[in-house]
């Protein structure tokens, strides 16, 4: 009785020149053919990022599973660069199966306590290395907001220039207005239609809207502040995020009176 495997060949945009779906293909037949398979089916994703296993081609294959004994692949970042979405795929649905996925690089079959164990291992040591990763992106920002830099991207007001926040003058003046407006209690309606109707935009290139005026009228950044997010373990599924302000290093574009002011009357 012949074996039935299908290979399984992804490729995102960036690395086509290095790692083509055709050679993945060519590699991969002969590696079945060594492993005794001899009908193969081929599905591709061609252009698609491994951050997550949302991809036309893989659900293709997952849906038509029963069809085979096995997935081959050239490397396990093919399936995803998310070691824990190869586990879900083996445990939930190559496993329930008797189904297995083979790995060329390396040689690996899942279905074999030592193929299993490794993979099990490289879920074990990616997730560790993002807890670091994470870990260190958020030590980081901590320290960035402690020195009074800012961590996000630009605002209207702002221009985000070699890691900093530098006043953009002409948008200085819309905020200024949106801020004058609402001093004098104006509605929230009221100051986007004002503002809209002449010609302004947000940073983005869209009309204002009344929560993006209340968004800016509530961000401290504009009195020279920033803001540092930090999450608080409440138990063991869930965090709360406490925010910290800091004095910025960058120039403020409000000042604190009318600051104060809008405040009270939101």
């Amino acid at each position: 009785m012949s074996k039935v495997a299908a290979i399984y060949a992804r490729v995102a945009t960036r690395e086509q020149l290095n790692n083509s779906i055709e050679d993945q293909i060519i590699q991969l037949k002969l590696y079945l053919h060594k492993m005794g398979y001899t009908r193969i089916e081929v599905f591709t994703d061609n252009g698609y990022s491994g951050m997550n296993i949302n991809r036309p081609g893989l659900n293709r294959l997952i849906g038509d599973l029963n069809r085979f004994e096995a997935i081959a692949v050239s490397n396990i970042d093919r399936i995803s660069r998310n070691h824990s979405d190869v586990m879900d795929l083996i445990n939930n649905y190559l496993k329930p199966s008797n189904k297995k996925l083979l790995i060329s690089a390396g040689n690996v079959d899942s279905s074999t306590p030592n193929g299993y164990m490794f993979l099990s291992l490289l879920n074990t040591f990616s997730e560790y290395e993002r807890a670091k990763m994470n870990e260190s992106i958020r030590n980081g920002l901590k320290r960035r907001s402690s020195l009074g830099k800012w961590n996000g991207r630009a605002m209207l007001g702002y221009d985000f220039d070699s890691g900093s926040l530098t006043v953009n003058r002409n948008e200085s003046k819309i905020v200024k207005e949106i801020f004058e407006l609402r001093s004098k209690m104006k509605s929230f309606k009221y100051i986007a239609d004002c503002i809209n109707s002449k010609g302004h935009k947000t940073k983005r290139g869209n009309l204002f809207s009344q929560n993006s005026i209340k968004s800016i009228l509530k961000n401290p950044v504009y009195i020279g502040l920033t803001k540092y997010s930090k999450p608080t373990q409440i138990h063991e599924c869930e965090e709360r995020v406490n925010h910290q302000f800091m004095n910025g290093e960058h120039s403020a574009i409000i000042d604190r009176e009318v600051w104060d002011r809008v405040q009270s009357l939101s």
